[in-house]
């Protein structure tokens, strides 16, 4: 049986404030936003601009929901669907978004490519690039997006985007990004 007491524990040693785990669906993630709205006192409101947390929060999600549907027919398609999760808590000077989720290994390194690229970029570069991204007529094309959402979250985060994982088995990792705002 899990022991509740120690999961709450952790759950504030790390001040979080929200956490889902299971399958995303575009109804929870839309039900996350407004419960964030309403966690969000109103002098953090005021203070932290909560439209930054609920667009990290969505892109993370968005990430996850994406990627799942693109490998509907994976061998472990059933593990990545249940693997996902977010959180949402407090740092000192703001909030950070952290979510994982099982990757197929083929994907982590070409992931971690975009994420180290975009973490060498300054904000006028970052941008920029944003724009170009923008422009391309390839975009979704193979069923792969542009990495318009590690842009966004990149443009919107306070420290470059912290990444990690580690191995499952031969084909699979377990992936956690996470973005302070």
């Amino acid at each position: 049986m899990i022991h509740l007491q120690q999961l709450k524990k952790s759950l504030e040693e790390y001040k979080v404030l929200i956490c889902f785990s299971g399958q995303f669906s575009q109804g929870i993630v839309e039900q996350l936003c407004e419960f964030i709205k309403e966690q969000m006192t109103e002098s953090e409101a005021a203070k932290y601009n909560p439209m930054k947390v609920i667009s990290i929060f969505v892109e993370q999600a968005q990430n996850i929901i994406n990627y799942n549907l693109q490998n509907i027919n994976h061998r472990y398609y059933d593990q990545l669907l249940e693997s996902s999760i977010v959180t949402i808590g407090k740092t000192l000077d703001g909030f950070f978004v952290t979510s994982g989720n099982i990757l197929d290994k083929q994907d982590y390194e070409p992931l971690v490519g975009k994420i180290e690229f975009l973490n060498s970029l300054e904000p006028n570069e970052l941008k920029k690039h944003y724009k170009e991204v923008m422009r391309r007529d390839d975009i979704g094309v193979n069923g792969r997006g542009a990495g318009l959402g590690l842009i966004q979250m990149a443009r919107t985060a306070k420290s470059p985007l912290e990444y990690m994982n580690y191995s499952i088995n031969d084909q699979l990792t377990y992936f956690q990004i996470n973005v302070n705002c």
